[in-house]
């Protein structure tokens, strides 16, 4: 009896440990993105429901003295976290966005890793728009994020108000 339950306990965690390491072969795919945009130098006060926008403000304008490189650093900010499932292929995360003064023009900005990363994990990209450009072009007003590995586009994110060409 005792070889027999010996037996079953290999066999089950046997079994457990290759279900486990199939579970484990994920996609890449994007997690979610957060936009926070920052519209005033103000650190917004103290009270414990404006601690998060507190913490996004000081972590942005870290380090800015005067009050012209604290404006410069006034924009949006997007915070990208998506899994890389195969750190052995080239990635590049794109966004494509409208601002406000660009009227329907799609513009894009990009991020590529081209090099092998060394494991396979969570990764976060930032897509930022302050300075004199967004000064001169606005707010951002719809955009999409798209994930492509080795090439192909595995994923894609977009916000409410975009619009693909194939919808207009």
């Amino acid at each position: 009896m005792i070889k027999l339950m010996k037996k079953l306990c290999v066999v089950l965690l046997s079994c457990s440990g290759s279900v486990a390491l199939l579970g484990c072969a994920q996609p890449s795919a994007i997690k979610s993105v957060v936009d926070l945009p920052l519209k005033d130098t103000d650190v917004p006060d103290m009270s414990w429901e404006l601690a998060p926008m507190r913490a996004h403000a000081q972590y942005i304008l870290y380090g800015a003295i005067s009050g012209k490189e604290r404006k410069r650093r006034l924009g949006d900010y997007y915070f990208v976290d998506w899994y890389d499932g195969e750190p052995e292929k080239p990635v590049r995360l794109e966004m494509l966005y409208t601002q406000a003064r660009t009227v329907s023009k799609v513009l894009s900005v990009s991020e590529s890793m081209n090099q092998p990363r060394r494991r396979v994990g969570i990764r976060k990209t930032k897509f930022t728009f302050n300075g004199v450009d967004r000064a001169k072009k606005g707010d951002v007003l719809s955009w999409r994020i798209n994930l492509y590995v080795d090439g192909k586009l595995v994923d894609s994110r977009r916000s409410f108000l975009w619009k693909d060409a194939a919808e207009q």
